[in-house]
């Protein structure tokens, strides 16, 4: 066989082996950045940051409820303990009294307002969190999809790896090394066949005598167009 049938072959399976990188590269990154998983998990994430602050909130309030009755306790004892004898810091404690019974009350409103939030910012997360289950399940058996396919585009990956072994062994060092300078300045393409007594790549027509020249198994024809190696068949 000629040496442009065997780069010709060579090319083949380049080619393939390009495309089969391309869609696992693909497939890779199709998990990678599965969006529906990204945003359902950026939703529960912010649902927790809610009950979070808002248990920070109540844990807040209930300290300064708890401070202010065990000062209305201290202040309730020394009002009613008989020691205090001076009309104005009697005045002056029953005013205390009543002014911490107001505050104790207004927290308690709050509390009870926040103790609302939390209840509905738990059962927010509680939603979520079973919306999250089910979509990691979805994504999961998306993803077996495509890690199957990866898979199998693997096993071809190396059945074509080793049948390239065998043509590179075909083909001399000088020439290879100008097929692999071809396929770096031609996207990959390196080696045309000759379509329609056209150049299969880039379209440019070729002359009898150029398509002649590209069956000839002793020389490498290549496109006066584009300059890749051209294979006539």
């Amino acid at each position: 066989m000629s040496q442009s049938f065997h780069l010709f072959q060579l090319q083949k399976v380049d080619s393939r082996l390009d495309q089969i990188q391309q869609r696992i590269n693909s497939i890779l990154q199709e998990i990678e950045n599965d969006i529906r998983l990204k945003i359902t998990q950026e939703q529960h994430h912010q649902a927790a940051e809610r009950l979070k602050q808002i248990q920070q909130e109540l844990k807040k309030i209930e300290h300064e409820v708890n401070s202010r009755r065990l000062k209305l306790e201290q202040s309730e004892s020394n009002l009613y303990s008989g020691r205090i004898k001076v009309p104005k810091e009697l005045q002056d404690l029953q005013s205390e009294v009543a002014s911490l019974k107001r505050s104790i009350a207004n927290l308690e409103d709050q509390q009870l307002e926040i103790m609302i939030r939390l209840e509905e910012a738990k059962s927010e997360q509680d939603q979520l969190q079973k919306v999250l289950l089910q979509v990691e399940a979805e994504v999961a058996q998306s993803h077996a999809g495509l890690i199957g396919e990866k898979s199998r585009l693997e096993n071809d990956q190396q059945r074509l790896l080793i049948e390239k072994q065998a043509i590179l062994s075909q083909v001399s060092p000088n020439l290879l090394a100008e097929y692999e300078k071809l396929r770096e300045k031609k996207q990959g393409i390196a080696v045309a066949s000759v379509e329609d007594s056209s150049c299969s790549a880039c379209g440019a027509g070729l002359t009898p005598a150029q398509c002649q020249s590209a069956r000839s198994p002793s020389t490498i024809f290549y496109c006066p167009s584009c300059g890749r190696i051209i294979y006539a068949g």
